[in-house]
């Protein structure tokens, strides 16, 4: 924690000491992953015959942190990413690592990595108050936190705009989570706005990779190596598909069983 403490408030933060400590991590935050599935299933099977635990101030408290957390990652690399691009070009933006993994932008791809291990708490939220446990919800934390520490580790460039990208759906996302703990009701076209969202990073995400892959196939330089580049695709392929599937199931089919939801009267507070 010391040296965590150290990396995050020195003003002269590089890649290179971020992946020093990062490395130190990796396999902890693989076996927490790990530990994590066993844990959400166990605490799932012990609630089975009890009452839902309500706990609305922490879950406010959870969502409103992680959303002040994205609000800042969105607006600190959106400006890097335009200087990247503004820089060095597009095309560079996403094949180079340069200036978005240093200094004060190099921090936020730092912290975010790391956070992907804290987030993994959205699905105790979840589990404790009897909320469906869906696979692509413990999947995707899965996956997510091992990409970021493994491929945070091996240079991988176009984690840009992958960083990016997720900064700013969860910068609304979040804080749509935290207006619903707050017992703030939204339209539930709000909530589909915000699948269409996640749906259009992993597309854009695959454009890139896309592009990435043929440069690399064709003896191009990028900065990724082949293993880390086939687990993005194959995770952000997956992504795509079970989120278009969760799009469907809630917004389209018969109805959509959120807008149906929506058409019901609330319930009263006891």
């Amino acid at each position: 924690m010391s040296e965590f403490l150290r990396l995050s408030l020195h003003e002269d933060f590089t890649y290179a000491k971020g992946i020093a400590y990062s490395r130190g991590v990796q396999w902890p935050a693989f076996w927490i992953s790990m530990a994590y599935v066993v844990v959400i299933f166990s605490l799932k099977a012990l609630m089975a015959n009890r009452k839902p635990l309500e706990l609305r101030l922490p879950l406010q408290l959870w969502n409103l942190w992680l959303a002040v957390f994205s609000i800042g990652g969105s607006l600190v690399t959106s400006a890097a990413l335009y200087n990247e691009v503004s820089k060095y070009g597009l095309v560079a933006s996403y094949t180079k690592c340069q200036d978005f993994f240093e200094g004060y932008s190099g921090l936020w791809t730092w912290w975010f990595c790391l956070s992907k291990i804290a987030e993994l708490g959205d699905t105790i939220f979840l589990v404790l108050r009897k909320r469906p446990l869906m696979f692509l919800h413990w999947y995707h934390h899965v996956a997510t936190l091992n990409y970021g520490m493994w491929s945070y580790n091996e240079r991988t460039a176009f984690n840009t705009w992958i960083v990016w990208l997720n900064f700013s759906v969860h910068a609304i996302m979040y804080s749509y989570y935290f207006l619903a703990a707050c017992k703030i009701r939204c339209p539930a076209a709000v909530a589909q706005c915000i699948t269409v969202l996640q749906i259009t990073q992993f597309a854009i995400t695959h454009v890139i990779l896309f592009h990435v892959g043929g440069i690399k196939a064709l003896g191009g330089e990028v900065d990724a190596s082949w293993p880390v580049y086939w687990y993005c695709l194959i995770m952000e392929l997956s992504y795509l598909a079970l989120f278009g599937n969760f799009f469907y199931h809630s917004y389209i089919k018969n109805g959509g069983k959120k807008f149906n939801r929506e058409k019901q009267p609330a319930k009263k507070e006891e």
